[in-house]
């Protein structure tokens, strides 16, 4: 399963345990990222994945 590393606790977070929430903006979409372990905003998802 992929993981990504948090760069705030440094722990590996496999994709399907960082929470997500999505909202609407005027141009379509916005989803942000949370690490479950320490609730810090992970950016760049998909471009550190271990």
């Amino acid at each position: 399963m992929p993981a990504v590393q948090c760069r705030e606790c440094g722990r590996d977070v496999a994709v399907h345990e960082i929470e997500t929430a999505t909202t609407t903006t005027p141009d379509g979409f916005e989803t942000r990222y949370r690490c479950p372990y320490c609730d810090s905003e992970m950016r760049d998802v998909k471009t550190r994945i271990v």
